[in-house]
């Protein structure tokens, strides 16, 4: 516990209130409202020490690395009671949870009767040094100034003060400071960062339509551990293929290959998250619209996240890849094909052309063609099925013209088993535990490429149910169609590439998936997830008893929504997930029947 328990058990308190429900545009700051801070009241005998001077929030601002901010906790409760009250019952409403919560955190009932818990509260995250020391401060609302006090006394035996922070100790013999600003608490393990983060923690008590906002600033954060963003990513990078590395068989080339093509392209990613001045990170949990997770990217001046997100280009959904095959389907989207995506096909392109070996120029050729003939989107759908095989797909490709899809169409009737091959090695690096035949078949009036992929070897240690999953031979099917490039795998995907390619789709049969489609129409990026057929496969695939309960639980669905887009000015890149009231009430099905087969 150390010398700071009564600051780390509120603030520990409020977090696990906040962590309950959720496992950022945020309103523009204000002026905190300048009080004449009460005198705290000192008996007599207690030392006193020179006054903490409390940093300007101008001069505090380059020592913070981070925020949160909570609207009303009393508000976040209640709407996380009723959406969890839907999966399963709850032995006890928000206001009972809530007092339960700071009870197990070790608060004497005092601070909870005491407490404006309809009001915002906030914690700061500044620097101390730059090594990687930091410090936590937290903002909590008292009823009232004198319930503040109370709150104060409450919480330990004075110590010391300085000017108007206390140090107290609390039962346990752990130490913290405190400081009252009207009705204010402010609270810290460590003096430093009460200095420097109190102003900061009281200017992020913000009331806001969302529940909890968290803001992260990365290059505050590298600088505080002594490095910068780019540097900080790739020491991360290096540790990461240390790691595989060293868990993979001596001599191993195409592992090595292959983990550096992947971890290529998750560099790119976080390469962007270091493009911004800020992260924000929000929830709200709304009884009828559900969980909302919300990211956005304060993109820097003259960055790569910065054009990315001037780039908008709504995605637009092919109807007929979305419908056909409707049944067992657990993913469905599509999204527009931007300068991240862009950047990552010329990756692939650049390896290519330094790739000797047979099959690359072929290769080098088709996927010069695609990237030449792209209109900007793309679809995809999957199914999951209890019989072998358990997968089926479908991707359309839109090409700009009738001339450019006669180039790609000629570059694909010419690839080979080689130029597969390079393909293969241009996206995945290592192609060794791959075994696959192709030949050129007519489907219909389209002329194909057709694949045979089966996994040559299983990861090691995997269960009987991954090595079932992985050790079926998958059909895919590869044609341009009028402008459409096309891919069809799995399951049917002879009958689903003939009906797709005739352009004719059956209504959407999914309400929600029409509607959540709609309410994302100006996104750059649109996926419905729905677990229910994924669980309902892997529990006709176990012996376990639990998981086999759980995979015959019901029909009801559990959707999740991902979307993305940017701002159309650069400045601003978001995401998007959302948790549906009705994903709740799947789970909560799914706990009954887990609950009836114990």
């Amino acid at each position: 516990m150390g010398d700071r328990e009564p600051a780390r058990r509120v603030l520990g308190a409020c977090l696990l209130i906040i962590g309950l429900v959720s496992c950022a545009e945020t309103p523009k700051q204000q002026k905190p409202a300048v009080t004449a801070p009460l005198t705290t009241p000192v008996p007599a005998g207690i030392p006193k020490g020179p006054a903490i001077a409390l940093l300007a929030p101008a001069a505090a601002r380059p020592y913070l690395l981070a925020t949160v901010t909570v609207s009303s906790i009393d508000r976040l409760l209640a709407n996380g009671t009723k959406l969890v009250g839907q999966a399963m019952p709850l032995p006890m409403d928000a206001v009972g949870l809530r007092d339960m919560l700071l009870s197990q955190a070790g608060l004497p009932p005092e601070v909870a009767v005491n407490m404006d818990f309809a009001s915002p509260s906030a914690a700061a995250f500044v620097a101390l040094d730059g090594k990687g020391k930091s410090g936590a401060v937290l903002a909590v609302p008292a009823r009232g100034p004198a319930e503040a006090q109370k709150i104060i006394d409450a919480l330990g035996k004075k110590i010391t003060t300085r000017g108007e922070a206390t140090l107290i100790e609390g039962n346990t013999g752990g130490r913290g400071w405190l400081y009252k600003t009207g009705n204010i608490v402010v609270l810290s393990d460590d003096v430093d960062a009460l200095a420097r983060g109190t102003t900061l923690t009281l200017e992020a008590r913000r009331p806001g339509a969302e529940d909890v906002t968290a803001v992260l600033f990365p290059e505050a954060i590298a600088r505080a551990n002594g490095t910068d963003v780019k540097s900080a990513i790739n020491h991360f990078l290096k540790e990461m293929e240390e790691k595989q590395a060293s868990s993979s068989a001596p001599g191993a080339a195409g592992d090595a290959a292959a983990r550096e093509h992947s971890l290529e392209a998750l560099g790119e990613a976080l390469a962007l998250a270091g493009d911004t001045s800020s992260i924000e990170m929000s929830l709200v949990a709304d009884s009828a619209k559900g969980l909302i997770i919300r990211a956005r990217f304060n993109a820097r001046p003259g960055t790569k996240l910065e054009t990315v997100a001037k780039e908008v280009k709504a995605f637009k959904l092919d109807p007929a890849v979305a419908t056909t095959s409707a049944g067992g389907r657990f993913l469905i989207g599509g999204n527009s094909i931007g300068p991240f995506w862009r950047g990552v096909l010329a990756t692939s392109c650049e390896r290519l052309a330094t790739d000797k070996q047979k099959g690359a120029p072929a290769a080098l050729a088709y996927y010069d063609a695609v990237v030449a003939a792209l209109a900007g989107q793309q679809s995809l759908s999957l199914s999951l099925y209890k019989e072998a095989p358990y997968l089926s797909g479908a991707v359309a490709i839109p090409l700009q013209d009738a001339a450019s899809a006669g180039k790609v169409a000629a570059s694909l009737a010419a690839l080979d088993s080689a130029a597969a091959s390079a393909l293969l090695r241009a996206q995945l690096g290592d192609t060794s535990s791959v075994e696959w035949t192709v030949k050129k078949e007519s489907v219909g009036k389209l002329k194909t490429q057709h694949f045979k992929v089966k996994l040559k070897k299983k990861p090691a240690g995997a269960s009987d149910m991954s090595k079932r999953l992985l050790g079926q031979t998958l059909d895919v099917y590869w044609t341009v169609a009028d402008t459409r490039m096309l891919l069809t795998l799995g399951k049917d995907a002879k009958t689903r590439l003939t009906a797709i390619a005739s352009g004719k789709a059956p209504p959407e049969p999914n309400k929600a998936v029409a509607e959540a489609q709609a309410a994302a129409v100006a996104r750059d990026l649109f996926y419905y997830v729905d677990l229910t057929p994924v669980l309902s496969v892997v529990g006709s695939l176990t012996e376990e008893q639990r998981l086999a309960a759980l995979g015959k639980g019901g029909s009801n669905p559990i959707p999740v929504v991902f979307t993305a887009g940017g701002d159309g000015a650069g400045k601003l890149w978001t995401v998007d997930l959302t948790v549906p009231p009705a994903a709740f009430a799947g789970i909560g099905t799914l706990v009954a029947a887990g609950i009836g087969a114990n």
